[in-house]
């Protein structure tokens, strides 16, 4: 059976510093849901180019996310998929600072004072997390079973990102080969940045031995950082100040030495070593590149 990607990246086998700081929730989820939204519309909702699509930009780049959930929220409520899935990320962004908000100010204050490069990195990406979710309070933090059920609706609105982050999080909306081959397919075949991220945890080490994807991009820790990558390459932001980097450190304890390093340079210079980085970007080129190439990697990305 197949092994969902446990949630967060604080398992990452590499080499930058860590900190043990990561809250490992492990909850219940309602998987299983009944598909009832039209395949094509799925596909439709969220295959639009980046550029198309202001909403993502807007999660990456508003000073208040509380403010913006609050803009996102009748938008969602009328059935934009956009706007449900960005909810379900606003929430996952903001939870750790929303249990505790003096908790999390008082530990960002305490790593702020110690005199490393890595916790300066750290502290940098808490203090993003603190002034953009300042105005959550603890009856707003989500749990995950809440982030499966905002994901479950999003995908059924037709969000292929979320769609693609239910797999991720081991709550698929069909647990079946089939379904899963498929899914991947529909998600290289998007260019969706968003969705190519969403995914990446499910290409990782989780998926190693799944027959249904063992001819493509999938099944190591190099095979996740690619389809990460790739979401960077088609629009997603990878800067130093964006979520993917900000969530990889302060979620998940694994911080760049350098806090101006961006996604790409990250994995470069610190996460793998240069035969590996090689190796990455050949699986980078397949995905972005020629989808029908990924299976001529058979032979490099499973174990």
């Amino acid at each position: 059976m197949w092994r969902p990607a446990a949630p967060g990246v604080a398992d990452a086998g590499f080499d930058p510093v860590r900190f043990d700081d990561a809250d490992t929730r492990s909850l219940p989820f309602r998987a299983g849901l009944p598909d009832t939204a039209d395949p094509i519309r799925r596909e439709s909702a969220s295959a639009w180019p980046q550029t198309t699509r202001p909403l993502p930009r807007e999660f990456e780049q508003a000073p208040d996310l509380f403010a913006f959930r609050q803009r996102l929220q009748p938008l969602a409520t009328a059935g934009d998929a956009d706007a449900r899935w960005l909810l379900s990320r606003v929430d996952e962004y903001c939870a750790g600072f929303a249990r505790d908000p003096a908790g999390f100010d008082r530990d960002s204050a305490l790593i702020r004072g110690l005199q490393l490069d890595a916790a300066r990195a750290l502290g940098a990406a808490r203090d993003r997390i603190g002034t953009r979710c300042g105005r959550f309070v603890p009856d707003d933090a989500a749990t995950f079973v809440q982030l499966v059920e905002q994901r479950q609706d999003a995908a059924e609105a037709g969000s292929l990102a979320a769609e693609a982050a239910l797999l991720a999080m081991g709550a698929p909306l069909h647990d079946d080969m089939d379904y899963r081959r498929d899914l991947v397919g529909r998600v290289q075949a998007s260019r969706d940045p968003e969705a190519f991220v969403a995914l990446a945890p499910a290409m990782g080490v989780a998926a190693s031995g799944d027959v249904a994807l063992a001819d493509t991009v999938s099944g190591t820790q190099a095979s996740e950082f690619a389809w990460q990558l790739a979401a960077c390459d088609l629009g997603l932001d990878c800067s130093a100040d964006g979520a993917l980097m900000t969530q990889y450190c302060a979620n998940g304890g694994v911080c760049a030495r350098d806090a101006r390093q961006d996604f790409s340079s990250f994995v470069r210079d610190a996460a793998v070593p240069r035969q590996g980085a090689e190796e990455i970007d050949r699986m980078k080129n397949a995905l972005v590149e020629d989808a029908p190439a990924s299976r001529q990697l058979l032979g490099m990305v499973t174990p």
